[in-house]
C-alpha cells in the first residue's frame, strides 16, 4: 500500500518542481549586450541584448548599481579598486573556476532569471542569479551569454518609442537625451548633450570614429541638448560633410561624418 501511495505522489512532486525557475531547459540563442538605455516613462535602466542570429532583441529592467557596473564594462573604465563584481571574477579566477556561460532562462511575473554555468576540476555547477549581475559577470570574464527561446517569446518591447530613429537610419548610431541618469550610468561630469548609446558597424558614424558613450554637443555649429534636436540638425545637414562637436572619454573633439550626396 505504501509503494502505491508513493507511486502516486511522484508525478505530483515532478509535476510540482517542473514549476519552479530553471526546473526546466529550453533551447537557448546566443545574445551579446546591444546597448544600455534609460526608459524615459519610469527613468528605470535598460540593458537590451540581442540574439547574435536574427538579431532580435530582449530588453531587461535593472537597479542602477548593476546597470552601472555593465555600463563601466562596457566602456573599458578601470577603476583603482574592485567593485562587487570585479570581486566576483577575481574570486572565481582565484579558485580555478571558469565561466563556460550565463543564460537568461526565464521570465515570470515581469521578473527575469538566469543562471551561471561554473566548472571546476571535479564539476560543473549552476549558479542562480539575476540577469543583471550574471550579465555583469559574464563581460568581465567574457564569457558568452545566451537566452532562453522562452524569454524572448515573452519579451517586452524597448521602451518609448524610436526617438533616434532618423538619426540612426542616416547615420547608424542611436542617440538617447543625457539625463541625469545616463550621465551617472556613464559616468561623466557632461551635463548638456545627446550620449550615443550604440553605432552600427560599418556605418558613416563608425568610419568617423564616433564610439557609443561619446556626447555630442554641437552639430555643425549649432547647440545640442536632445534627440529631436540631433535629428533636425542631420535633416538640414547638406552633403559633403557634417561636424559633430563630442566629449570623447572626457575631453572634447570633433568628429566629420562624410554624408552621402
Amino acid at each position: 500500500m505504501k509503494s502505491r501511495h508513493y507511486l502516486l505522489f511522484v508525478p505530483l512532486l515532478l509535476g510540482w518542481m517542473s514549476d519552479l525557475p530553471g526546473a526546466q531547459e529550453s533551447p537557448s540563442l546566443e545574445a551579446r549586450v546591444k546597448t544600455m538605455l534609460i526608459d524615459p516613462n519610469s527613468q528605470t535602466p535598460v540593458v537590451v541584448l540581442e540574439t547574435v542570429a536574427g538579431k532580435k532583441p530582449l530588453p531587461i529592467w535593472i537597479d542602477v548599481p548593476e546597470a552601472r557596473a555593465i555600463a563601466l564594462e562596457l566602456e573599458h573604465v578601470s577603476l583603482p579598486r574592485p567593485l562587487t563584481h570585479d570581486l566576483i571574477r577575481n574570486i572565481l579566477q582565484s579558485l580555478g573556476a571558469t565561466l563556460q556561460r550565463v543564460t537568461i532562462t526565464e521570465l515570470r511575473n515581469n521578473t527575469y532569471f538566469a543562471n551561471l554555468s561554473l566548472a571546476t576540476k571535479e564539476k560543473v555547477i549552476q549558479v542562480d542569479s539575476r540577469p543583471s549581475d550574471a550579465i555583469a559577470v559574464a563581460l568581465r570574464m567574457k564569457a558568452p551569454i545566451f537566452v532562453s527561446t522562452q524569454v524572448l517569446a515573452k519579451s517586452k518591447p524597448l521602451p518609448g518609442p524610436g526617438r533616434a530613429e532618423q538619426t540612426q537610419k542616416k547615420l547608424g548610431l542611436q542617440a538617447q537625451d543625457l539625463t541625469a541618469e545616463l550621465a551617472k550610468l556613464f559616468d561623466t561630469q557632461q551635463q548638456k548633450g545627446v550620449l550615443v548609446t550604440d553605432v552600427a558597424a560599418g556605418s558613416l558614424a563608425t568610419k568617423a570614429g564616433l564610439q557609443r558613450g561619446d556626447i555630442i554637443t554641437k552639430a555643425n555649429d549649432q547647440a545640442i541638448s536632445s534627440t529631436t534636436e540631433l535629428e533636425s540638425a542631420i535633416q538640414a545637414a547638406k552633403a559633403p560633410q557634417l561636424k559633430l562637436e563630442v566629449i570623447k572619454k572626457g575631453k572634447p573633439t570633433t568628429v566629420v561624418i562624410d554624408l552621402p550626396s
